[in-house]
């Protein structure tokens, strides 16, 4: 071989010596880059799995406090309409009472005709028996407006007590992930 072509061998094998080097350099780079990659993502996946953890036991211990508003909700409700009943019951004692109260009036103005004598203060008296009759007829009047008036807030209260129930449905649902109970 001549020393030309030992020159010309001796400057390939550099050239190859260094594309080698320069592959191998490339390729520690992307070996750098790649494995950093690997430790964020496994870092990442850490950070969510604890931050998965965290939540699902702050959530646990929230669902009882939630469960418990809810059924606290779901008995103040039961107590507001059995106080309704109460006082629908309270106001047909009172409407049935109201009734005989007309009887007792046609009672005094028999009275009035068999005591002539006293006829200036039974004029009187049926004078105020009128006013109090007028105020009684009134008072029936409003005391069913009032009855009806229950009767309405108690079917009301009774569908929002219905609605809270349906409303805390989806809460119940996680009672069974609650590792506390």
């Amino acid at each position: 071989m001549e020393l030309k072509d030992e020159q010309a061998l001796d400057q390939a094998m550099d050239r190859f010596a260094a594309l080698m080097r320069r592959i191998d350099a490339r390729q520690s780079r992307i070996e750098a880059r790649v494995a950093l990659l690997y430790q964020l993502l496994f870092g990442a996946v850490i950070v969510l799995v604890a931050s998965l953890s965290f939540l699902t036991i702050i959530l646990s211990r929230q669902i009882p406090d939630a469960t418990a508003a809810v059924t606290g909700l779901n008995e103040h409700f039961a107590q507001v309409a059995d106080n309704m009943d109460r006082i629908e019951h309270s106001m047909q004692v009172i409407d049935t009472g109201m009734q005989s109260l007309p009887t007792v009036i046609a009672h005094v103005d028999s009275m009035h005709g068999g005591v002539a004598f006293m006829s200036q203060d039974v004029t009187q008296i049926a004078q105020a028996i009128a006013i109090i009759d007028d105020s009684v007829g009134t008072m029936s009047t409003n005391l069913t407006d009032m009855r009806h008036s229950f009767r309405l807030m108690e079917d009301t209260v009774g569908r929002m007590g219905q609605d809270v129930n349906q409303l805390s449905q989806p809460m119940r649902m996680f009672n069974w992930m609650n590792p506390f109970r």
